[in-house]
């Protein structure tokens, strides 16, 4: 006999076509439903939830009445919440986001009653490579997926997928996808004829008999006919060899396992990240709409953790309070922006708006909690030091080993002679800005990580706005330090960098050496090998006929690029610290697509490029504005390598991942696939040549799409622009449209949009040091000038400490209070290739005891701590580690 589960569930978008609210109103009425279902039918049994608990909170918030209702439902059984938040987009968002997202969201639901045990996927649009691991690390029996996946990778619709590191997870996939049908007919003849004729479609991706029928789909509402219907289809599917029950995910899985177990069959193993567009749609280019909205989402993931959390931990060491309650606040602010919908922007201008909001809301609350940390060194450090003529200044570095980059001090003097100095009075070496950056004004800058609160008497004349920068190696590894800014005394002390100008174009440090041609392109010389990069750097423009879900060409198409332009070229910054040119390009292009042609019609737009090179840095770093005055058009920043390589190599979520540049193999659109798959690819921060001698990497604060041309250049996406939600008859996906033919105008981007990112050079492969850099790139050092303070003694603080040292080869990817506030919590990531053995880090903070952790923060073995250093015995490649230090 084979068994027919009938899954009853709903995937349910928190917001998507709608708002969160207008969703949150039908999940009242659906939530309210179930409940009453569930009272009065007992033979109801199941009801899947999505694997998230978001819409749970959300209800609850309008029916808090009925949580004991719901958490009875859950620890029965019957109700299946988590272990997700939010179902999140997989690719576009951290490693570190993905795991708080679970740990939150399996917490929830525990405290509901119970967690789901298997991962769930339905709809994310493809599979990361680190899916397993992930899971596996959760503590997860199973996983249930989509998107991505398709019949040629396996023969069967049960298989396990290995991560990376080696870890494997049973793992199930909807042949049909997640929703066969919303509604299972009442009459028992059209169900028996409905439910048999799934099974026939699906019956043999299930080679040991249990077979997954799913009875649901977007924002269903539960049926509560389905109880007496398939009790009346059990007769009548016996007779044709199968049995029949409500089912759902865990009973599944126990049985598949339980078959498998007495047929002792072997699983087929599935490696690697899923992107086959065969059966459903993964919408290449997804990942560079709206990127107003995504620049902005991975600058609060990174600051969250790698500033704000760190910050408060190094302060809390000196006496200052905190709680991880305020930053799962936030964090899940950030998880509601990554709801897959949400963070791909696939939805009408309204939806995106509020999207934007919550980033306001981020920006707010996260530059306040950085406020506050500054704070605490202000009400517990010894300032009795400090003369009438000196100030104040407090920073902070929430990397665990020294910074090699600059940092830029924003100061309002009243005086504008003035030495930096630290508590020995030691001369600190600075140069002053020349082109000084802009300061955000509004109120939470005001009181917040850049000082304005005598912003007024700039505009009178009586203080002075000046930025200067200093070498970021004076600071402590995870610390905090104070430096003195004493007025009245002139620096004349020589500033000892080493980049120079060598003439109009031209500038180096002792690695680089850096040429810009008339065409704005950059003659780049590596000086430790003597090996030249030409005409790097150019600007590539072309139509873009797709919508929010996928880039398509149009069917006539005109590609411009800069590289036969000639820009205007201005020297900003000239110091022995930093030489900084502005390239601007005036660029003219078709104005739009119609009927999936470019038109005749041109606009103007420009692109404004900063190019700089600063002191002891491998690192060519831009920061490009483009003022954009066309639509439907897609911009890229090609960097072009002197080696060649038909594979490329890009950071993923606890690792490197390397793929294709081009795709091999496809089902294609002539075979029935869902859309023409394109090499568009995501990355974390950083991507490069696969294979090569040399490193040439582009690293980016933000852009996280790239494609390879020819086998050499790397085109890092800035930007899609696209006027609709959902369009029908694309070059690369005929048919329908994806979500609704409705106009999205502010896609078009049709403003002033800021890229930043680097170029890195070295002389071979080092993912460590790679890591390294796009964390300096990213992670900022929050400073605070203290104008205003008492000097006198707080408490007996020292003006510098460190509490955190890693050694090269690991990343720091947590460092927080842990959950139940018993302690904290590191978080230690081995990104490199090869097994780690005895790690040793150094820790400044305590006299407690350090275990081994699970991802949800339960102590398992003790582990060795002697002066001050813990030793990890082992760290997995390409996996990370969980500490708890009690």
């Amino acid at each position: 006999m084979k068994n027919i589960h009938y899954i009853n569930h709903t995937h349910w978008d928190r917001e998507w076509l709608r708002s969160s609210d207008t969703y949150r109103i039908r999940a009242v009425y659906m939530f309210d439903m179930l409940i009453e279902i569930l009272e009065k039918n007992s033979e109801y049994k199941y009801f899947t939830y999505d694997g998230q608990t978001a819409v749970v909170e959300d209800y609850l918030q309008i029916r808090p009445e009925n949580r004991e209702k719901i958490s009875k439902f859950v620890k029965e059984g019957r109700i299946f919440i988590g272990p997700w938040y939010t179902q999140p987009d997989l690719a576009l968002v951290s490693g570190e986001s993905l795991l708080r997202n679970l740990i939150i969201g399996s917490n929830i639901a525990e405290n509901m009653g119970h967690c789901m045990e298997c991962g769930w996927i339905p709809d994310a649009f493809g599979q990361i490579q680190s899916t397993p691991q992930i899971f596996k690390e959760l503590g997860m029996k199973s996983l249930f997926v989509w998107r991505g996946f398709n019949y040629e990778y396996t023969d069967d619709s049960v298989f396990l997928w290995e991560a990376p590191n080696g870890d494997n997870i049973l793992t199930i996939h909807f042949p049909l996808g997640y929703g066969y049908y919303r509604y299972l007919p009442t009459d028992k003849e059209n169900a028996y004829k409905d439910i048999m004729g799934f099974v026939e479609r699906v019956e043999n991706r299930f080679t040991d008999g249990e077979i997954l029928l799913m009875g649901g789909s977007d924002h269903t509402r539960p049926q509560e006919s389905i109880a007496k219907t398939i009790s009346e289809l059990e007769d009548m599917v016996g007779k044709d060899g199968y049995t029949i029950k409500q089912s759902n995910p865990e009973i599944f899985s126990k049985e598949v396992k339980k078959k498998l177990e007495a047929s002792n069959r072997k699983l087929e193993v599935f490696k690697g990240e899923a992107k086959s567009a065969a059966l459903g749609r993964i919408h290449a280019g997804i990942t560079s709409t709206r990127m107003d909205i995504k620049n902005e989402m991975k600058k609060y993931e990174v600051i969250l953790p790698l500033v704000v959390e760190p910050m408060s931990i190094i302060s809390s060491t000196i006496g200052g309070k905190y709680d991880q309650s305020i930053a799962n606040y936030y964090w899940k602010t950030i998880f509601k922006n990554q709801f897959h919908d949400s963070i791909y922007s696939s939805s009408p201008d309204s939806i995106n708006e509020t999207v934007k909001n919550r980033l306001l809301n981020l920006r707010h609350g996260l530059n306040e909690l950085m406020w506050l940390n500054l704070r605490s060194l202000k009400d517990k450090l010894d300032f009795t030091a400090f003369k009438e003529n000196e100030e104040a200044v407090v920073l902070f570095n929430t990397l665990p080993y020294k910074r090699e980059d600059l940092v830029l001090l924003n100061f309002i003097c009243k005086d504008k002679e003035f030495t930096l100095k630290d508590e020995n009075d030691n001369i600190i070496p600075f140069v002053k800005v020349e082109h000084m950056e802009k300061i955000n004004t509004e109120i939470e800058h005001y009181n917040g990580t850049d000082n304005y609160h005598d912003a007024g008497e700039i505009l009178e004349g009586t203080k002075f706005n000046v930025q200067v920068k200093i070498k970021g190696d004076i600071l402590p590894k995870m610390g905090y330090k104070v430096i003195k800014v004493c007025y009245g005394e002139k620096f004349e002390e020589e500033v000892c960098g080493t980049v120079k100008l060598i003439d109009e174009r031209t500038f180096e440090n002792k690695f680089i050496k850096v040429k810009i041609n008339d065409n704005g392109t950059l003659n780049v010389l590596n000086k430790e090998n003597n090996v030249s990069y030409e005409n790097v750097h150019y600007f590539e423009e072309k139509g873009d006929d797709g919508d929010e879900y996928n880039f398509s060409p149009p069917v006539v198409d005109k590609v411009i690029t800069t590289k036969e332009l000639t820009p205007s070229i201005e020297l900003i910054e000239n110091t022995s610290y930093e030489v900084k040119f502005k390239i601007t390009f005036n660029i003219e292009t078709p104005l739009e697509c119609i009927e999936h042609k470019r038109t005749e019609e041109m606009v103007n737009s420009t692109i404004s490029t900063e190019v700089s090179l600063k002191d002891n840095s491998k690192r060519v770093d831009f920061r490009t504005t483009i003022d954009n005055k066309a639509k439907d058009h897609i911009v890229k920043a090609i960097f072009e390598d002197v080696e060649c390589s038909k594979e490329s190599l890009a950071q993923d979520h606890f690792g490197t991942i390397v793929r294709n540049n081009e795709i091999l193999e496809q089902v294609g659109l002539k075979n029935g696939a869902t859309e023409e798959e394109l090499p568009i690819y995501p990355m974390q921060r950083f991507v490069k040549l696969n294979n090569t001698k040399n490193t040439f990497a582009v690293l980016s604060k933000g852009p996280c799409e790239y494609m390879i041309y020819n086998n050499k250049e790397i085109a890092l996406t800035l930007f899609r622009s696209v006027g609709k939600l959902g369009k029908a008859d694309l070059l690369i996906r005929p048919g329908r449209s994806s979500g609704y033919r409705l106009d999205a105008p502010s896609s078009q981007l049709l403003k002033e949009l800021t890229f930043e990112y680097s170029l890195f050079i070295g002389e071979s492969e080092n993912i460590g040091q790679l890591f390294r850099e796009a964390n300096m790139l990213n992670v900022p050092v929050p400073s605070r000038q203290l104008n205003i303070f008492k000097r006198e003694k707080h408490e007996d603080r020292p003006w510098e400490n460190s509490i955190l040292e890693l050694p090269e080869n690991v990343e720091l990817t947590a460092f927080k209070r842990a959950e139940n506030k018993d302690g904290y919590v590191l978080r230690i990531l081995n990104p490199g290739k090869e097994e780690l053995h005895n790690v040793n880090i150094k820790v400044n903070f305590g006299e407690g005891k350090a275990y081994l952790s699970s991802l949800r923060e339960k102590a398992g073995d003790i582990l060795a701590m002697d002066n001050g250093i813990i030793t990890i015995p082992y760290i997995n490649k390409e996996s990370f580690v969980t500490i708890i230090i009690k």
